[in-house]
């Protein structure tokens, strides 16, 4: 669950990264051009962001292996653990 938590992070902060990179290849210190980050700028990157979110939210769910039955949780049995499953 975490790494696809992390994966869905980097989608949504790969505009700003770009940007940034852009403004590096400008010469521009990104610290320095506070005057270039407008809040058109933002937003437009913020949604850009969240549209990639959503399609890796889409093709993370058509592409995951779709399991059915339920949930065998690990169990110690006489000294050895067998893992969980799915039944």
């Amino acid at each position: 669950m975490a790494r696809i938590i992390f994966e869905l992070a980097g989608f949504f902060l790969l505009p700003f990264l770009s940007y940034a990179a852009f403004l590096i290849w400008q010469e521009r210190h990104p610290r320095a051009a506070r005057a270039i980050l407008k809040a058109r700028a933002l937003q437009i990157q913020s949604l850009i962001g969240l549209v990639l979110v959503v399609l890796a939210l889409i093709a993370f769910a058509l592409t995951d292996e779709h399991r059915t039955g339920g949930y065998a949780p690990a169990v110690f049995r006489d000294g050895r653990l067998i893992p969980g499953r799915i039944e």
